[in-house]
């Protein structure tokens, strides 16, 4: 097998888990487990991020490494909507109050927001992610 036929593997597998993971998010959400739904959510888009920054040989061990390299790689150059910064902001915090808060949890309206921009987010990087998963 070839590095590239690796790499395609690799992020096909990424891609995929991403998507399992949205719809996990999105039948949490159906549930009403509001909680569920966020982590799931941040998940769904962490996955993403993290094949995306592979397309370039970057990995990061560490949840604020791949935010900010994707921030820095992807965001400040323009290849997506600066936008989408402030909605992975908006996840990881709500990711990090659902697995680790006790009495304070993510409201409803909070959580179909974050599966609504985990979507949006997985849809444009599933986009870019085309080419390099034929």
């Amino acid at each position: 097998m070839t590095d590239q036929e690796a790499l395609r593997r690799q992020l096909n597998a990424m891609v995929e888990k991403a998507h399992r993971t949205l719809k996990v998010a999105q039948e949490h959400l159906e549930r009403d487990q509001s909680e569920f739904a966020s982590s799931k959510a941040y998940y769904a888009v962490f996955h993403m991020m993290q094949a995306i920054l592979l397309t370039r040989g970057l990995t990061y061990s560490k949840h604020a490494g791949v935010v900010s390299g994707f921030s820095q790689h992807f965001l400040k150059c323009g290849v997506f909507p600066k936008e989408f910064g402030e909605m992975i902001q908006r996840l990881r915090k709500d990711r990090e109050l659902s697995d680790y808060g006790y009495q304070l949890s993510v409201e409803p309206n909070s959580a179909t927001e974050d599966v609504c921009a985990a979507a949006q987010i997985v849809d444009q990087l599933n986009t870019y992610l085309t080419p390099f998963l034929a």
